[in-house]
């Protein structure tokens, strides 16, 4: 009796390792196949946040470079217009430079003349000018010619008078012609002639560059 009961004892022992083997490995293939799903999960992610740190990267690197070009051109057309004003100055520096060299010219007082001359017409607005008293004004370096020229423009305009005064205008060459009652100027000096000629230089400087 002891005996078969041994045998059944054994026999259930064995059923229930057997069982208890099955549901570990099972368990075990369970448990491989989570960590798997997880991991896959976990590499998928990593993935994912790693092509969006890598696409960050490459925006930033190329919004970089993109400031670098445009900082890059700002700066190379700042330097060009840089060069431009400076050739532009240079120029008319030069321009005034030859017009104060007409000093020295045997013709000077004519060269004067001419510009008193043209000043009362642009004061009239009439070819030969208008009965009436105009003031001439001259650089301080040219205060000896100033009754000279004056005299030479109220006979080439015998219908207008032109007055010296004494008192010298602020310009280096050229003259100023001013109305009787002085409400009527013509600046007719060279820095007055080079600014008005600063468009025109300007426009032939471009043309070379």
């Amino acid at each position: 009796m002891n005996e078969v009961s041994n045998e059944k004892i054994s026999a259930l022992q064995k059923i229930i390792l057997e069982q208890a083997n099955q549901q570990r490995e099972a368990l075990a293939s369970d448990a491989r196949k989570d960590a798997d799903a997880w991991l896959s999960r976990e590499m998928a992610k990593l993935e994912r946040e790693t092509n969006a740190v890598l696409e960050d990267a490459k925006s930033r690197a190329e919004d970089i470079h993109r400031r670098q070009i445009l900082s890059a051109e700002r700066e190379k057309s700042t330097e060009m217009l840089r060069q431009q004003n400076r050739l532009l100055g240079e120029a008319l520096k030069k321009f005034q430079d030859g017009l104060v060299r007409l000093r020295d010219r045997g013709d000077y007082d004519a060269i004067l003349t001419g510009l008193a001359s043209e000043a009362i017409r642009s004061l009239t607005g009439e070819p030969g000018g208008e009965q009436g008293t105009f003031k001439l004004r001259l650089a301080s370096l040219d205060a000896s010619r100033g009754e000279k020229v004056a005299g030479a423009v109220s006979k080439k305009n015998p219908r207008s008078k032109m007055v010296f005064e004494h008192d010298p205008a602020p310009i280096i060459g050229g003259c100023w012609v001013i109305s009787e009652d002085g409400r009527r100027q013509i600046n007719a000096d060279w820095q007055s002639r080079t600014q008005e000629m600063a468009d025109v230089i300007a426009d032939r400087l471009l043309s070379l560059l």
